[in-house]
């Protein structure tokens, strides 16, 4: 299923939260966890024909290799640790000056599934409102699990599926299908319904009907939560129906609105107590 599952590592908890999960998801699916850290540069930097970072400063090489040699024997002992559980893991150091380009090597690299740890409201752009995985879950072509507390024992038994029963899913829903096969999950659909979106019963009932068909998910039900807000009904959605992870099904806006207010992908990856899947519909 999953041959690849890329951890962004920057050496804090964040990281022990994603390692906790990609270690059970691994043992399930028999995947290599391949870490990469991304040192930020504070000089100007190369990389030669050997493919060796170089400083463009003669006084800064000393000072560029001892950072890479302080990086690399903290990344040496992640992988001391997770070899000695029988995990197969590789590693990468990436030196650059950007920080979101975690985000474009995931979607460089193309890796099966993604596993970053995050904490709530940090951001890597105070203008737009972006956090890092809400970045990468843009970029990435391929799912993107959020993690916010460590789960040591990553077992969901039931995954809550919001839909609006418009999305055209059917690109990534074999993914969700397929995941929620080798962990023999429950799919929990539901459609928030709120006063601002209201829709009256029989109105949900056949949309749903042809949304459902259209999807292949035969012996699925809808479950229909009403409540005043979407982006929290969500959360309380997840809450009432005892979910241990939310899948989401997100199309990525560089509306004013959503630059301003933030998108229901970026309120649930930075608010969500449980793991938040991602599976990006917007076309490469």
């Amino acid at each position: 299923m999953y041959e690849k599952i890329l951890v962004p590592v920057d050496f804090t908890d964040k990281t022990i939260k994603a390692l906790d999960v990609a270690k059970c998801i691994a043992k399930k699916t028999n995947a290599e966890i391949a870490l990469i850290h991304v040192v930020k540069a504070a000089l100007a930097v190369y990389m030669d024909e050997l493919g060796i970072y170089k400083s463009k400063s003669k006084t800064g090489q000393k000072f560029l290799e001892e950072i890479i040699e302080q990086n690399e024997r903290k990344m040496e002992k992640y992988m001391e640790k997770l070899e000695s559980e029988g995990l197969k893991i590789s590693y990468k150091l990436k030196i650059d000056s950007s920080p979101d380009k975690i985000a474009e090597l995931v979607a460089e690299e193309g890796y099966d599934l993604t596993i970053v740890g995050n904490y709530e409201h940090q951001r890597f752009d105070e203008f737009l409102k972006k956090t890092h995985p809400e970045r990468i879950a843009k970029l990435a072509q391929n799912p993107v699990i959020t993690v916010n507390h460590t789960d040591e024992t990553f077992s969901p038994n039931r995954i809550l599926v919001p839909t609006n029963l418009e999305d055209d899913c059917t690109q990534k829903m074999n993914d969700l299908l397929a995941f929620a096969q080798k962990f023999e999950s429950e799919l929990q659909f539901v459609f928030v319904n709120t006063p601002a979106n209201f829709h009256t019963t029989p109105q949900i009932r056949k949309r749903s009907r042809i949304w459902f068909e259209k999807h292949g998910l035969s012996g699925h039900q809808l479950h229909v939560y009403n409540t005043k807000q979407l982006q929290k009904g969500l959360l309380n959605a997840a809450d009432f129906y005892e979910s241990d992870m939310i899948a989401l099904f997100s199309k990525h806006s560089e509306s004013l609105r959503d630059l301003i207010k933030g998108n229901i992908t970026e309120y649930l990856i930075t608010r969500s107590d449980i793991p938040v899947m991602t599976f990006n519909l917007n076309q490469a």
